[in-house]
């Protein structure tokens, strides 16, 4: 993968409580556009959030994704491919900015003709209501950051059997209203109490409805930004934060309850609703303050860990891949091969369909463009999560190894005890003294061994969530045959590149010796130097493949060793109910927290149109395969 690329990982969650799978479908991809084109297609869909990361360095690091940002470097893909000389590329270029237009459009009627599953009826109006167009404006600017293009309301309209021509103005000004209500939530420090009550209603209400859907927790950390400052600066709340901070205190929560009850009724509300209001916040307090305090913990010992830098948890499954990838040349080679295969089976796809006319039957050009999309897009997932597995597995093997040296030094720690201890004067003494040697080792040697389960479990539970076919002895053979000879990474195929690296070195020798040697052999022509550079090409890639599999094979039979001694574990136990909805919540809102919006946005609507026209300005970026 070349340097400027960016590698995107996206991921998803279902975030329904009382499923048992929550883990969703999932890219790993060097490509925006393809990326965002995922995005589009799955942030829409129930129950289901959608998280995303960015690596500049192929995977080492990490940090948080906005859907904004990811959206801007799918432009500045397509510019970057429309600045390329020639028509043909400068017709592709266009037909991903309108593919790219379609999908915002389709992932924006979503919302704005949102149907509920459970509905029993799902009725799907055949035109939005105008508030239905306000709101969409506003989800559009809550989790793209943007005023939704022309190109993009142009999609939509056209989907629409009844135009209505204030839809558009609506749509336009939601988004800025939202815009600016975050760059107010990012910044409120120059800002009065009453707008950002008014900021704090305008966020109230957007979160209510289930068309927002996961973009919910945008919203709720928005409005966490606006209280914390808020609670400060309004008189009957600032006593109450500064006494007690902490917004865990009850104290802390009644005073937030209550600028949340007086943002949806106004400062200028009506006086009963405000004495109400106020009451409450009075009683809520009293409460607060006859609960005892929570007990402390006054232990601050830390105990030092059995086995250093274990059990390790690795971030997720698509950060794993990717940093097996770091490690395997075999596997980083196989995965870039098959980005770029998908890549311009997209942009082929998008051509195809460009090409095709609605109202006919697929052509056999766009059929089989589809099959090869769909065919890329699996190997993908099943190249990535084979390399997830490996490095789970990996991280294991890494844990087996540093339980050597761990025993070592709890037995050169015990060893020094046992010698700071008097000299033993009876025989008593000595076995006792043999007895407390012996217990601290045997103490050590639980707790590496329970690191080492703990590992292995953590091992075990990747292995059921990403190949939960592997239960059964048959499955797990399946999984070890796709780990290793599926990759390309079995004995035949080390073999076989060790015999090719031979062969293209032989070859290489003999055209060189021909094309130095004055004498030219009877009946074959004469060697050039164009030959002699393909012979060194060649011989070349033969050694880079062998010295690959030197490297990735071992490798990968080590990682498939450790996953065997973890194959027999029983899967953990599954949270309960409230659990689960508790560990969902909490990781819905570090998402929000980690992609906030961080630009103020509050220019004049001209303005935001001219800068956030987001298939029009002619960026720099990483690019679409073109033909």
């Amino acid at each position: 993968m070349p340097d400027t690329d960016r590698l995107y990982a996206l991921s998803s969650t279902y975030n329904n409580p009382f499923w048992s799978d929550e883990a969703g479908p999932g890219l790993l991809i060097n490509d925006a556009f393809v990326a965002m084109r995922w995005y589009l297609t799955n942030e829409r869909e129930e129950n289901l959030a959608v998280a995303g990361h960015v690596s500049d360095d192929d995977g080492a690091t990490w940090q948080p994704l906005l859907p904004s940002e990811l959206l801007a470097d799918a432009e500045r893909a397509v510019e970057r491919a429309a600045a390329t000389s020639g028509d043909e590329p400068r017709r592709t270029a266009a037909l991903l900015r309108d593919a790219l237009a379609a999908e915002a459009a389709d992932w924006l009627d979503h919302r704005l003709r949102y149907v509920q599953p459970d509905d029993p009826v799902r009725y799907r109006p055949e035109t939005p209501s105008l508030f239905s167009w306000q709101r969409g404006g506003q989800i559009w600017a809550l989790a793209l950051g943007t005023v939704p293009p022309e190109e993009a309301l142009a999609h939509l309209t056209a989907q629409h059997t009844d135009p209505q021509p204030e839809g558009p103005g609506l749509l336009r000004a939601g988004a800025l209203e939202t815009l600016g209500v975050l760059a107010l939530a990012e910044e409120p420090e120059d800002a009065d109490p009453a707008e950002l009550l008014g900021a704090l209603a305008h966020m109230n209400r957007l979160t209510f409805g289930f068309e927002i859907g996961q973009l919910r927790a945008l919203a709720q950390d928005a409005q966490q930004n606006i209280m914390d400052h808020l609670i400060t600066r309004l008189p009957e709340t600032a006593a109450v934060a500064e006494a007690h901070p902490d917004p865990q205190h009850p104290a802390n929560q009644a005073a937030r309850a209550y600028l949340h009850r007086l943002s949806l009724i106004g400062t200028d509300g009506e006086e009963r609703l405000l004495a109400d209001a106020a009451h409450a916040l009075t009683e809520a307090l009293a409460a607060a303050e006859q609960r005892p305090a929570p007990a402390e913990d006054d232990d601050e010992s830390v105990e030092t860990a059995a086995i250093p830098g274990y059990p390790k948890h690795l971030e997720g499954d698509l950060q794993a891949a990717a940093q097996w990838r770091l490690l395997s040349p075999a596997a980083r080679r196989s995965a870039e091969q098959t980005m770029e295969q998908l890549v311009q089976a997209a942009t082929d796809l998008t051509r195809a369909s460009a090409a095709a006319d609605p109202a006919q039957p697929a052509s056999a050009q766009e059929d089989q463009a589809l099959r090869t999309h769909s065919r890329l897009h699996g190997e993908l997932d099943e190249l990535t999560a084979r390399h997830a597995l490996l490095m789970h597995a990996n991280v294991l093997a890494d844990a087996e190894a540093a339980a050597v040296p761990a025993r070592h030094t709890a037995m050169v720690a015990a060893a020094q005890a046992s010698e700071e201890r008097p000299r033993p004067s009876t025989a008593a003494e000595l076995i006792a003294g043999q007895d407390a040697f012996n217990a601290q080792i045997d103490a050590a040697e639980d707790r590496i061994g329970q690191t080492l389960d703990a590992q292995r479990r953590l091992t075990r539970d990747a292995l059921h969530r990403i190949f939960p076919q592997a239960v059964t002895s048959t499955g797990l053979h399946s999984v070890r045959t796709q780990l290793v000879e599926h990759s390309g990474l079995g004995l035949d195929a080390y073999n076989h590149a060790y015999r090719a690296a031979r062969r293209a070195g032989r070859t290489l020798g003999s055209r060189e010796a021909s094309y130095n040697s004055s004498t030219v052999e009877f009946g074959r022509p004469p060697v050039t130097a164009e030959q002699v550079e393909q012979a060194r090409a060649a011989a070349q890639n033969a050694d880079t493949r062998f010295a690959d599999l030197q490297t990735s094979r071992p490798l990968t039979l080590r990682a498939v060793k450790a996953l065997n001694g973890a194959a027999s574990l029983d899967p953990s136990p599954s949270d309960p109910v409230a659990a689960r909805a508790a560990r969902l919540a909490a990781q819905s809102r570090e998402r929000a927290r980690q992609t906030a919006p961080t630009a103020a946005r509050t220019d004049s609507a001209a303005e935001q149109t001219h800068q956030h026209q987001n298939f029009q300005a002619p960026q720099a970026g990483p690019g679409i395969r073109l033909p």
